[in-house]
């Protein structure tokens, strides 16, 4: 799965798209082939991204999560057979084992079908070329990690090997009639191939048969001469072994022979089950994070309940909960509200849904409707991980990205400006800010603006939403404990976005998030009295 043109690393990393994918990571080496080839749908291909989704949507109805996690199961275990079967259809005999790796594929494909046979929005993977691979292999079965070729695969095996064995019993007979003479003649048991003959105990030359390997002082190192009847009985042996060999060999090749006849339909069950990996990935983030399928438009971008999922699960697990969000961006909007107030999570949450949209992923949210972007862009805060390069600041490295967004002219996109031009002066940083939406607007953008600037939506023109902010203020805990105080910072703030005309003041949330974080209660009273002289 890759962003290709849709976002680039500095926006990927802002809206989730790393966790995005690794939460549809496939189970298998099928599923990450197909897996690494997901594009995001362009505009236009609106009907295709959500058929796709609908697709997705009907495969998590239809399959619990025990069944899906079964599934998981089944694919990771899976060995990858795609080597093994490239090969045999490149005229490679296959090896003993290479042949259990695909008779292993075989079996999770018919398993697989199985696990999943109440799902027709899945493809079939044991079609008829898996099942009559599978067959032909049968015989090789040796418990349930074992091939081997039975003799049943071909009568001339069985031959060849019972020669084989008549052949070994006779070489072992002539070597054992060897071995009894020249023990008779030493008067002593000979065990191995190779024996020691003091020389203490030697009454004259060592007897026919056997002959000296090496000399010591104290003894001699001997083995076993091999006589006319070894030598014909060993060659016998041999020409057996060979003749086992060259069977099994034809036997190895007969079979590979048979999955290299349907190598076609080989290869379009490996892409199935690749298929069906990414399928069911991405089924289990439709359950699990309870999605929908968006309607696809192109007017706007709107949804009710939507949710930056990736926030939403860190936050659960500190035991807090993340506020859906209710939006409509039909043109340009500005976001505004306290610190902490949830504005950046907006923005995320618009860029997560619409990345969700682009490869044809039901998304997080209760209802939406979705344009297929060509472009989801990032600027502002947390556009700085792309390494801008230490010569500019913070100001120049925004500027030169805006630059390079102003100069791309691409139909459907998405801007989204978290704190823009916050480094420099308010006056010209809101100037700024209103010139680059009203040129968004010009070209035709969809565009969302968080901002601590009074006034943006007016001057530039756009739909107003605001976080409603703290309903009264949080008390400092007892001790400077900072879990506690974020604790009761949520407890107090209302993250809810709402519309609102005009532009609502937000008092002085910032002078008592500052209070309650542990500032100095008399720098806290000292900005209280700056602001009243300021106002």
């Amino acid at each position: 799965m890759k962003p290709a043109r849709l976002l680039d690393a500095a926006s990927a990393h802002a809206v989730g798209f790393g966790w995005l994918r690794a939460a549809l990571a496939p189970a298998s080496p099928y599923g990450d082939d197909a897996f690494a080839q997901l594009e995001p749908f362009a505009p236009g291909a609106e009907h295709d991204a959500r058929r796709r989704a609908e697709r997705i949507a009907r495969i998590a109805a239809a399959l619990d999560d025990e069944r899906i996690d079964a599934v998981r199961a089944l694919l990771a275990q899976a060995p990858d057979a795609a080597p093994a079967l490239a090969r045999a259809s490149m005229g490679e005999a296959l090896d003993d084992a290479g042949l259990l790796e695909v008779q292993r594929f075989f079996d999770a494909c018919v398993a697989l079908d199985g696990l999943t046979s109440a799902c027709t929005d899945l493809p079939r993977v044991a079609g008829d070329a898996v099942r009559t691979c599978a067959a032909a292999l049968e015989r090789g079965r040796a418990g349930k990690f074992g091939f081997y070729l039975e003799d049943a695969f071909d009568a001339a095996l069985g031959r060849a090997r019972a020669a084989l064995a008549q052949a070994q019993a006779e070489y072992d007979a002539a070597l054992g009639r060897t071995r009894a003479a020249a023990a008779h003649a030493l008067g002593r048991e000979i065990s191995f191939p190779e024996f020691i003959v003091m020389r203490e105990d030697l009454r004259g030359p060592l007897p026919s048969g056997v002959r000296v390997v090496r000399e010591a002082a104290t003894y001699v190192l001997c083995e076993l001469d091999a006589d006319d009847g070894v030598l014909a009985a060993l060659k016998r042996r041999e020409d057996a072994a060979s003749e086992v060999a060259r069977v099994e060999e034809a036997v190895r090749e007969r079979l590979s022979s048979t999955l290299r006849a349907h190598a076609a339909a080989l290869d379009e069950a490996l892409r199935a089950t690749g298929e069906t990996d990414v399928l069911i990935a991405a089924a289990r983030f439709v359950r699990q994070h309870r999605c929908v399928v968006a309607e696809y438009g192109a007017d706007e971008l709107s949804f009710e309940g939507g949710r930056f999922v990736p926030l939403e699960l860190e936050l659960a697990a500190q035991g807090r909960a993340f506020t859906p969000i209710d939006l409509r961006l039909d043109g340009i909007a500005v976001v505004t509200g306290p610190n902490m107030g949830g504005k950046s999570a907006c923005l995320r949450a618009c860029g997560f849904i619409a990345a969700c949209a682009a490869f044809g992923l039901p998304v997080p949210a209760v209802r939406a409707r979705v344009p297929v972007f060509s472009e989801i862009a990032w600027m502002g805060i947390g556009s700085d991980e792309d390494g801008g390069g230490g010569l500019l600041s913070s100001f120049a490295r925004e500027i030169v990205r805006l630059r390079e967004l102003l100069a791309r002219s691409l139909p459907a996109r998405l801007v989204l400006l978290d704190e823009f031009a916050r480094t420099t002066t308010p006056s010209e940083g809101k100037a700024l800010l209103v010139a680059v939406l009203e040129r968004l607007r010009a070209d035709g953008a969809d565009a969302l603006a968080a901002t601590h600037l009074a006034g943006l939506a007016q001057a530039a023109g756009a739909r107003h939403y605001a976080v409603r902010g703290l309903h009264g203020v949080a008390q400092r805990p007892a001790e400077e404990d900072l879990n506690a105080a974020l604790e009761r910072l949520a407890a107090s703030m209302d993250y809810t976005l709402e519309e609102v005309t005009g532009e609502r003041g937000r008092g002085s949330d910032a002078i008592a998030l500052a209070s309650l974080l542990g500032i100095d209660a008399a720098v806290i009273d000292a900005a209280y009295r700056a602001l009243d002289s300021l106002e």
